[in-house]
């Protein structure tokens, strides 16, 4: 045994090259494993971990207390099926009003606002809150809130918080409920109006309907814990089809490669082999050394690639986290690097044990015979047809090299093949998202708005650039079912126009009472098209009816027409005019949004409408910071996969040099240039390229036609048709020119040094 490890590690030192290919290859692809198992790992655990140890309520629901006494509420927690309750609890929709005054915004966004009276003990059986910093309200005037209220740019402890009411709080700690119970927590005995009573369940069965415990009771809201899962673990798991498919497109890239590297290597090393024999190795000795030989650098590469993959999932979870409402992991499992160090380790080892076990069979004689003669070149037939065409000599000799080792022209066809389909699903993915995103944000349509809350009517008919104006208004509504306000867009004017939005199913809105939503709200609110959401403010309720899906910005937007919003939440004050609005002030409730005629520059519109007293920006076209790591994670697995083809395209092009030195050696003696070598070298990494890129560009297409709605599925998102079409033949010819662009890139050194050789060291054995 310490002959082979020394006989490995001298072969390790003196072949750099393929040591550090395959360093290389095990590197991206172990790190690709790690972001992927990590992420998925971080998203979901410690939710369900949390969930476990707050004795998080599987169902919360809320009842009428005008028609039921708490006493009957409580009898609910022996039905069948439950087997924990907690409360009930004694809560109110209070309503946060504007702050009049610009130059001091309110603390708490205007609109409802759920709190819930709690006395927390520490052990209560069902929905035990953390305090996240301050204290517990215990006293009359003390507030406690929630989490989602917990990244002010300032610490919010001791400042207060004003009801519609009038009534003022003072907030003295930031708190956490695994399911998002309520949004706030004050003393018992501190709300006047109390509006609900809440009891919190858990269940011998998470998934039972909540018709079985509420049946007979008058309740008014429900909510599976499921719901608030799905908000804290929906942005993480999001990315999680993408990287599966990057996963397993870099394991297999890393198969090829390194099947590539090692037979290679026996082919090759011939001679050493033959040497090793004849000092006595055994084939299994011999077969141990190449082993060896790949899992020294493959350890190494594993490694590396444990850390990046480490770093980049704690990135990533890290932003991520910082939207979710739950603990999130400190890191990556432990588990999670040991699965993917043996697992991408041992596919090396027994992807190179095949060409390992060879070399150990090779006999003696012929390895150490290996290069003494000359040997018969294969594809002679090929090659003789390719001299007959007119293609020039150094072309010709080019494209027919690749088919005198069909196996190793083979992997590297299937690597670039791979490469291609990266870049392919990479721009196709990054199309979808770019199209979902304009029409989700209107940015085909809007381009400038103008807020018109409590100012001077604001005209902009006739104005140079102007193409269309359409007149919003907004407003905050609390829908049961959800645990922060929802926004309620309406446009005046005809009803049927639907400015820019692209519908999904159902239609758009037909007149008054009829709502559009997105599917995420669908999802989250336990709804479907033709259902009836109510919805409230100020106290007063709406029924709309769900008439259709739209793509629509966020999944708490719901769109009415405006009659349906100014009857529901009409405080008095006169009728805005077609084109300005002020039904509050404060708070920008009311916009215009601004359709320029093209070739008009949004930032020079909204400029001259400053220049006037118009307060005017140009609508925003950034991206949020959970869609940058999207992109961001797509351009760099890309990178490291097409990186990874690159290296086999260059690993394949080290071999054949060798191989055929003694060719390009007899080429320079009959007066071929350098620049002619180096043109059959390249030659014959071109087509390679052109084959891979004409394979790949399917696999790409398919790839993302598979991926990218398992993306939108667990985002709860239905992409409607269009959207899955972003393969134009321009887009299709591109990406098989990446394909000749690998191959050429991954060969220009070597083919470089190919082009260099020298004719007397290459015909050295004549």
């Amino acid at each position: 045994m310490r002959a082979v490890w020394q006989a490995a590690r001298f072969a390790v030192r003196r072949r750099k090259l393929q040591t550090t290919i395959i360093t290389l290859v095990l590197l991206v692809s172990t790190g690709t494993v790690v972001l992927a198992l990590g992420l998925l790992a971080t998203v979901d655990g410690p939710y369900d971990k949390a969930f476990a140890r707050q004795h998080g309520a599987h169902l919360t629901v809320s009842y009428d207390p005008a028609k039921a006494t708490a006493a009957q509420v409580a009898a609910s927690a022996s039905r069948p099926g439950v087997t924990a309750a907690g409360g009930p609890y004694r809560s109110q929709v209070v309503d946060i009003p504007e702050e009049t005054d610009r130059a001091r915004p309110g603390l708490l966004p205007p609109g409802p606002f759920t709190v819930t009276e709690r006395t927390v003990r520490g052990d209560d059986p069902v929905d035990r809150l953390a305090l996240r910093s301050g204290r517990w309200a215990t006293a009359p005037g003390e507030i406690v809130l929630g989490t989602d209220y917990a990244r002010f740019p300032f610490d919010p402890i001791g400042r207060k918080v004003t009801f519609g009411d009038g009534r003022t709080f003072t907030i003295v700690g930031i708190g956490r409920s695994i399911t998002r119970s309520s949004q706030a927590w004050v003393a018992p005995g501190q709300l006047t109006a109390p509006d609900g009573l809440q009891m919190l369940y858990r269940l011998a069965d998470p998934a039972a309907p909540a018709g079985t415990i509420t049946a007979g009771l008058p309740a008014t809201a429900s909510q599976s814990y499921l719901v608030s899962r799905q908000q804290a673990t929906e942005a993480g798991t999001t990315v999680i089809p993408f990287l599966v498919a990057f996963g397993i497109a870099g394991l297999l890239v890393a198969v090829l490669v390194i099947a590539n590297v090692v037979s290679g290597a026996v082919v090759s090393g011939f001679r050493h082999i033959g040497v090793l024999k004849s000092l006595g190795f055994t084939p299994a000795q011999v077969t141990g050394v190449y082993l060896v030989m790949i899992a020294i650098p493959g350890v190494l590469g594993s490694l590396i690639g444990i850390a990046a993959g480490n770093v980049l999932a704690g990135t990533v979870t890290t932003t991520l986290g910082d939207s979710f409402d739950l603990p999130t992991a400190s890191g990556v499992s432990p588990w999670v690097d040991v699965l993917a160090f043996t697992g991408v380790l041992a596919v090396a080892v027994v992807t190179a044990l095949v060409p390992a076990v060879r070399a150990g069979r090779i006999p003696t004689a012929v390895a150490v015979s290996a290069g003494a003669a000359t040997r018969r070149g294969r594809a002679l037939r090929v090659q003789r047809a390719l001299a007959r065409t007119r293609l020039p000599r150094p072309v010709s000799l080019g494209l027919g090299l690749p088919f005198t080792r069909p196996g190793r022209t083979a992997l590297t066809v299937t690597a670039v093949a791979f490469g291609v389909a990266a870049v392919t699903f990479a721009a196709g993915l990054n199309r979808s998202l770019s199209a979902y995103l304009a029409d989700a944000e209107l940015t085909e349509t809007v381009h400038v708005l103008v807020p018109t809350d409590g100012g001077r009517p604001v005209s902009l008919a006739g104005r140079p650039g102007t193409a269309k104006v359409a007149v919003t208004r907004f407003e905050q509504v609390h829908v049961p079912g959800f645990d922060r306000p929802v926004q309620v867009k309406a446009y005046q004017g005809n009803v049927e126009d639907r400015h820019g939005y692209r519908m999904v199913h159902g239609r758009w809105l037909g007149g008054p009472g009829e709502a559009v939503v997105g599917d995420p709200f669908l999802k989250t609110g336990g709804k479907k098209i033709g259902d009836t959401v109510v919805v409230t403010v100020d106290g007063r309720k709406a029924a709309l009816r769900i008439v259709g899906t739209a793509l629509v910005d966020g999944g708490d937007t719901v769109l009415a027409d405006w009659a349906s919003l100014t009857s529901l939440v009409d405080r008095g004050k006169p009728a805005a005019s077609p084109e300005s609005s002020g039904p509050h002030s404060g708070m920008v409730t009311s916009l215009l949004e601004v359709t320029l005629t093209p070739g008009t520059s949004p930032e020079h519109y909204a400029a001259a409408l400053r220049a006037d007293g118009i307060p005017a920006e140009p609508a925003a076209e950034g991206i949020e910071s959970g869609q940058v790591i999207l992109l961001g994670l797509l351009t760099l697995l890309t990178l490291g996969l097409t990186t990874v083809a690159g290296l086999g395209v260059f690993n394949t092009v080290i071999l054949n040099t060798r191989d055929r030195a003694r060719d390009f050696g007899v080429l320079k003696s009959l007066g071929a240039t350098p620049r002619q070598v180096l043109t059959v070298v390249l030659a014959s990494m071109a087509v390679l390229g052109l084959v891979g890129g004409l394979v790949g560009v399917p696999l790409g297409v398919a790839a993302h036609h598979v991926v990218l709605p398992a993306m939108a599925d667990t985002g709860g998102l239905v992409l409607p048709y269009g959207l899955m079409e972003t393969f134009p033949w321009p887009l299709m010819l591109l990406s098989v020119f990446a394909g000749i662009a690998i191959a050429l890139l991954g060969a220009l050194i070597p083919a470089g040094r190919a082009s260099r050789i020298k004719t007397a060291a290459a015909l050295r054995s004549e």
